[in-house]
């Protein structure tokens, strides 16, 4: 599997954007353009590049039993891997999109405030990133379970454990396309486990700023 992030994808000019967008396929443009804010556009467009990135750079690394993750630097946003038969996207039931022309590779996009992510593999994948978010403790009760709950109150540090313990849960549905299912939020453990899939979490450091960033978690199959 290879997992790309790329932080503050906000901060691409709008001049950039307009480049970078001129060189996706149609179909990407069409669904750039239904973005509404310029976050959300370079968001898209970005992890469009680094899912391109992946396929056509480090191929063979795909199937690699080994997880490569990797930050996504400014000077790979190039027209480079977009020339030549790029992606094209269909979408399932509940919107989870799929590669129609790469037999054999699937991939995943989240993003939030701080990042953007795609994971790609040679197996069915889902992936979540998340930074420090608020949170009531009706969502707590909702949607941890108790050991879950207890880890959140025992922190010194309550809003990075949540986000740490929600990616994972986020990750899971992703996996399933299905989109969150309140009911079976306090049980994605047990889910992923009895399904045979593991899920892993890494935390991201921002060294300049001397904390973490935020989480990544992705779900597969076990190898």
């Amino acid at each position: 599997m290879i997992v790309y992030y790329y932080r503050n994808a906000d901060q691409l000019s709008p001049e950039r954007l307009e480049e970078l967008i001129a060189c996706l396929p149609q179909q990407q443009q069409e669904i750039v353009a239904r973005m509404k804010s310029h976050r959300h556009r370079c968001e898209q467009t970005i992890a469009y590049i680094m899912l391109c990135h992946a396929i056509k750079s480090r191929r063979i690394r795909i199937a690699d039993t080994f997880h490569l993750i990797r930050n996504f630097e400014t000077e790979h946003l190039t027209q480079r891997y977009l020339k030549r038969n790029p992606p094209l996207w269909a979408f399932g039931e509940h919107g989870k999109p799929y590669i129609t022309n790469y037999e054999g590779i699937y991939f995943n996009i989240s993003h939030c405030n701080e990042a953007v992510a795609v994971a790609v593999s040679n197996r069915e994948v889902g992936i979540d990133v998340e930074g420090r978010r608020k949170f009531s403790d009706t969502l707590l009760q909702r949607a941890f379970s108790d050991e879950e709950q207890k880890v959140v109150h025992n922190s010194g540090d309550p809003q990075k454990d949540f986000a740490c313990i929600w990616t994972r849960k986020e990750a899971w549905f992703k996996y399933t396309g299905t989109g969150i299912l309140m009911d079976h939020l306090k049980t994605t453990e047990t889910d992923a486990k009895a399904t045979g899939c593991v899920i892993s979490t890494v935390p991201i450091f921002n060294a300049d700023q001397g904390h973490y960033d935020f989480w990544l978690s992705y779900v597969e199959k076990r190898r």
